[in-house]
């Protein structure tokens, strides 16, 4: 039997039994189809800012429940992060998109300590051998990161 891809191991690709990243996966998709169908009906001016915050919602649905599934309650932090992403859909002041911004740094890092750590057990389980997360990886989600500090702190400034 060929070893499973790291997307496979995710997913448990049993026909029943679903692990909770599957669920959370799910719920991300159909909140961001359900919003993006909302957002279409709407009269909205500014769709496409809209459509960003929408997505990082929608990303922030999926930390919350694999959160909720897996009891890694830390990840709940991204509630903040989904209350600033629905507040930036609907205001453009300067506090907000900074908390936006704010948001959006904690749901990288979340998003990245998840999957770091399912790819630590997955190499561990499947391959018997410790993880060796690429360098690069990092490195551009330090670089993105600090990125996003900087114009946080220039929108608060400039505001």
């Amino acid at each position: 039997m060929p070893k499973p891809t790291f997307a496979h191991y995710l997913m448990r690709r049993a026909p029943f039994a679903r692990p909770p990243f599957f669920y959370a996966y799910v719920g991300m998709w159909l909140h961001l189809l359900i919003g993006t169908g909302l957002l279409a009906l709407s009269a909205a001016s500014d769709g496409l800012s809209i459509f960003a915050a929408l997505v990082v919602g929608s990303f922030c649905v999926g930390l919350v429940l694999y959160g909720l599934l897996t009891k890694r309650y830390g990840l709940l932090i991204n509630i903040g992060t989904y209350a600033a992403s629905i507040a930036r859909a609907f205001s453009t002041d300067a506090v907000v998109f900074t908390c936006f911004i704010a948001g959006l740094i904690a749901a990288l890092v979340s998003g990245y300590s998840l999957l770091a750590g399912e790819y630590g057990r997955y190499q561990r389980e499947v391959n018997g051998q410790a993880a060796q997360h690429p360098t690069s990886v990092v490195v551009l989600l330090g670089a993105a990161i600090v990125l996003l500090c900087a114009y946080g702190l220039y929108l608060s400034r400039a505001n």
